[in-house]
């Protein structure tokens, strides 16, 4: 682990029982562009490749992405590649280090324990404010969300799953209309999210208990009760990230 490891790790490779849209190409190609699209365009779609890598655990916790083997790799430039991992830095999905470059984030137990503990507080926070702003089309649109969550594990895809769960939690924190809060969760929180999904994708877990898990916490918000909220939430976060902490001590230090 620490450097790029060669063809059987790139994102040409296609993992069985993810879903590909049909407007998209296999992974590892990008599709033709017309030349007023080019570069944002190029750029979004290697961020999403190198995202999507992540999650699914392709690109390990501390493995160093070069940018010249991965425009190679993709048959692009080295500055969109650049470009691109600007922006997962951004999200909190990589680390850029001057003369070093740039890795996956990794993160030791105790940094994810006191993310986490920085997350509980938030989302709390957020849930409480949400809550009482939340109208009828709200809660339905955040079920829906939830019926979301449930279609993308069915296939075990731990991207896709990732995103829908990040997806649910996210609607959230808008409906809180504290759009500072929603900014502090969202840098957060990506890289927990990147975490769990690794982890869950190198030990086969199954994805179904994650559905369950999102049950109670839209149950509290329709309740509106603030300790039932409170109680929710906090058992509801922390609960879905005990299972990894000992692995995340194992694997991150």
């Amino acid at each position: 682990m620490g450097t790029h490891r060669g063809p059987t790790n790139t994102l040409s490779i296609i993992f069985p029982g993810v879903k590909r849209p049909e407007n998209r190409a296999p992974r590892g190609i990008l599709l033709p562009l017309a030349d007023s699209a080019h570069k944002t365009s190029r750029v979004s779609e290697v961020a999403l490749l190198l995202r999507e890598g992540i999650y699914e655990g392709r690109y390990t916790a501390g493995t160093a992405l070069r940018e010249l083997v991965l425009a190679r790799e993709l048959s692009v430039s080295q500055a969109t590649v650049r470009e691109a991992l600007r922006r997962l830095e951004h999200e909190g999905l990589v680390t850029r280090r001057e003369n070093h470059g740039t890795t996956v984030t990794t993160l030791t137990s105790k940094e994810i324990q006191e993310r986490l503990g920085l997350r509980v507080t938030l989302e709390v926070s957020a849930a409480l404010a949400a809550a009482q702003r939340m109208s009828d089309e709200h809660f339905q649109e955040l079920a829906k969300r939830l019926e979301a969550l449930g279609v993308s594990v069915e296939s075990n895809g731990y991207y896709a799953a990732a995103m829908a769960d990040l997806d649910f939690h996210r609607y959230v924190w808008e409906c809180s209309g504290n759009e500072t809060l929603c900014g502090m969760l969202e840098n957060l929180v990506a890289p927990l999210f990147a975490f769990i999904s690794v982890l869950r994708s190198q030990h086969l877990d199954r994805l179904h208990d994650v559905v369950d898990s999102h049950r109670p916490l839209l149950e509290a918000l329709r309740s509106r009760d603030a300790e039932k909220i409170r109680e929710a939430f906090q058992r509801g976060v922390t609960a879905s990230y005990e299972p990894f902490l000992g692995t995340a001590a194992d694997s991150t230090t």
